[in-house]
């Protein structure tokens, strides 16, 4: 059984509590993530990557928010390095550059495999990746496929991805059966399963419209704009391969 506990990276006591092993990496996406919540992660996590516009990314909020001294500085750098401001380079002087130049995959997948090595060396529990999914529907798609060709890694070098949002947390659960904790005060909100490895037979507990062995497609049903039953702490889902799950996360910190 897969546990997954969203409420360890979206609520900043839970962070300080969990003592879990995890790498942050910043994506090029605007960061509207709350400035506590984004704070604790970055100080609590054990490497901190920045991709390509996203070291842009960065070192703006740091400004913005008065930061520039005050946390420390990305562990690494990656990517093409196409987006990335010299400005950007030269205020993280000291951090390590990785440039990474395969033009057949993305930055983001690329990132995770240079993140491979450090996933035995720091004995990482999970990922946590900065990045919010309005604006560019092409960008949201590859992220999604990078979280799936992650998924189909040996579980050696292969931990759990979850991309967080201003409003959501989204992550793929593996083939078998898996349960999501969902917070009390995301108890209201909105939840999705997306078969994106292709159609998936799903079966599932806790949901206000649940599936009970019912094959998932495009161009059939997806779970998209489901709700909870309000009355369970966990959801329950069981599937034949990987399937995107994503919720709404409560506006707390």
């Amino acid at each position: 059984m897969n546990k997954f506990f969203p409420s360890k990276i979206i609520t900043k006591k839970e962070v300080l509590e969990s003592n879990l092993n995890y790498a942050l990496i910043i994506l090029n996406r605007p960061i509207q993530i709350k400035r506590e919540l984004i704070e604790t992660l970055w100080n609590n996590s054990l490497i901190n990557i920045t991709v390509d516009g996203g070291t842009n990314r960065w070192l703006n909020f740091l400004k913005n928010n008065n930061l520039e001294n005050k946390l420390k500085h990305p562990t690494l750098i990656t990517g093409d390095l196409d987006s990335c401001h010299a400005e950007s380079l030269k205020f993280f002087t000291q951090t390590k550059v990785i440039q990474t130049v395969d033009q057949d995959e993305t930055d983001f997948t690329k990132c995770l495999r240079v993140l491979e090595p450090f996933i035995n060396e720091l004995k990482l529990d999970h990922t946590v990746v900065i990045c919010e999914n309005s604006g560019r529907l092409d960008h949201i798609i590859a992220n999604i496929n990078t979280l799936y060709k992650n998924q189909l890694k040996s579980n050696e070098i292969s931990r759990p991805v979850f991309m967080l949002s201003s409003t959501s947390i989204s992550f793929l659960l593996p083939e078998g059966k898996s349960e999501i904790h969902i917070p009390e005060c995301a108890k209201k909100l909105w939840c999705a399963l997306m078969p994106i490895a292709g159609p998936t037979t799903v079966s599932t507990e806790g949901l206000k419209w649940n599936m009970k062995n019912f094959e998932m497609k495009f161009g059939g049903l997806v779970s998209t704009s489901n709700k909870y039953d309000g009355i369970s702490d966990f959801v329950k889902v069981e599937c034949n391969l990987p399937i995107l799950w994503s919720m709404g996360i409560c506006d707390e910190i």
